[in-house]
């Protein structure tokens, strides 16, 4: 049943949004037509409306509303819910009335269903984010280990319940198997969770042998780096080591999706350099207008395998910005001109990077390209920081979307670079097309940057 239910989650959670879409235009028209409500107006409906919900549960997509970490009912999951259904609402009108084929004025009809879908839409997502925190359907976990990583993830679990898991028994240094079967058996454990490594002085099993002697009770053993990515959408930087990058990081597996890549990427940025070319003119006017100095803006970046290439952007800040040496951006920095600060904010500063993804330089996915006098000393402080040159840089990434208010700081490089790690080793096509859908949530909310 708990197997079953976590893999059908997301399943589960679109069929019961369109089951409520669907069930709010029927009483729409119930209410609007009363006894004069027919087949054939249910039918007028249908078709043009079903378009719309596709819409509608892409863009709840793109707001986060099937992931995990958002079914918690919380004031920023009403929030979210009712920013998301508004849009939806907007972006349905747009379609009905620039396709008059539909044939039908829905305004009344739109506007009703759209309310009566916020409440049966609230019912149900607050009743299935109490259910998902059932102690019937999450997993009792043993966690085993006293790093500070574990103690961590076990903090991270226990705040966040709809992960599906149960921080049941954490035990610090096994003495031996048949201590944890007994725990096990007791707590009725289902998962284990350890840290390698890990070890009790003076005893002569260490973790690992442990654990082999456990194999036959048949519960999921996972290691502390794979249940944390798990959880968390990140690598933990600290505690993984060389063997890691060997048996996670196997290009060869990838050589036919960077095919695909680079094909997506040549083909998107030609296309976007035709459909934004009329409005360079008006960007660069602007940026002229409000202080002096060059439209464009070259600067050195490290690409893939620490290669070093120019990138390209609109000039978002005053000349000479750096006379008196290198340094990190701020949240609010004195440098950025005002039409700059508007650039940033939409990214439209970005757009000549098209050039860049066209030389092939960059993707439009991948982790953010750093200066070289940045890396040279983010290297010396962060274990495995050059790992994340194994692949070119983009314009956006996954760190992009899950940490876009991220300032600039050594601590900050350490969490987009665990970001960073987990693309690495788990990119996909449908991994980039998830993250550019989301990075227009991250610039229409006008977060980072």
């Amino acid at each position: 049943m708990k197997r079953f239910f976590d893999q059908s989650k997301k399943i589960i959670l679109v069929i019961g949004d369109i089951s409520m879409l669907y069930l709010a235009l029927y009483l729409a028209l119930m209410a609007r037509y009363g006894e004069a409500f027919t087949q054939e107006i249910w039918d007028d409906h249908f078709f043009p409306f079903t378009i719309s919900f596709v819409m509608w549960v892409a863009i709840f997509y793109v707001a986060g509303l099937y992931e995990r970490r958002t079914a918690t009912n919380n004031y920023a999951f009403y929030s979210s819910v009712v920013t998301t259904v508004a849009t939806a609402l907007v972006a349905t009108v747009v379609l009905f009335y620039l396709i008059p084929a539909f044939g039908i004025t829905p305004k009344t009809n739109l506007i009703a269903m759209g309310m009566i879908f916020f409440v049966l839409f609230l019912a149900w997502r607050h009743g299935y984010n109490i259910l998902i925190r059932s102690p019937h359907l999450l997993h009792p976990t043993m966690f085993i280990g006293s790093n500070k990583e574990m103690h961590g993830v076990i903090e991270h679990v226990r705040a966040h319940p709809q992960l599906g898991y149960h921080a049941a028994m954490v035990v610090k240094h096994p003495h031996d198997a048949q201590e944890l079967i007994d725990l096990i058996q007791e707590y009725d454990i289902d998962t284990l969770v350890y840290a390698e490594g890990e070890k009790e002085s003076g005893t002569a099993e260490n973790v690992s042998k442990i654990l082999y002697a456990l194999l036959p009770l048949g519960i999921t053993i996972v290691d502390l780096p794979t249940f944390y990515a798990r959880v968390t959408n990140k690598i933990p930087v600290s505690i993984i080591g060389e063997v890691w990058f060997f048996e996670n990081l196997i290009e060869s597996e990838k050589g036919f999706f960077e095919i695909e890549k680079r094909a997506f990427d040549a083909a998107c940025a030609f296309l976007g350099s035709i459909i934004t070319l009329p409005f360079l003119p008006l960007i660069a006017l602007l940026i002229r207008i409000d202080s002096a100095g060059p439209v464009f803006y070259t600067q050195l970046r490290t690409g893939k395998n620490g290669m070093p290439f120019r990138l390209v952007k609109f000039r978002t800040m005053v000349e000479n910005a750096e006379q008196s040496g290198v340094q990190w951006t701020q949240a609010k920095d004195a440098r950025i001109t005002k039409i700059g600060r508007l650039l940033r904010k939409t990214r439209i500063d970005e757009l000549p990077q098209f050039w860049n993804v066209l030389k092939g330089d960059m993707s439009f996915v991948g982790p953010r390209p750093e200066r070289p006098e940045f890396v040279a000393k983010l290297e010396r402080e962060i274990p495995h920081y050059q790992m994340r040159h194994l692949v070119k840089p983009g314009l956006t990434g996954w760190a992009q979307i899950h940490q876009p208010l991220g300032g600039a700081s050594v601590s900050d490089s350490i969490e987009k670079l665990q970001y960073d790690l987990y693309y690495i080793k788990n990119r996909t096509f449908i991994i980039d097309i998830d993250i550019l859908a989301k990075t227009v949530l991250v610039i229409l909310r006008r977060e980072g940057r």
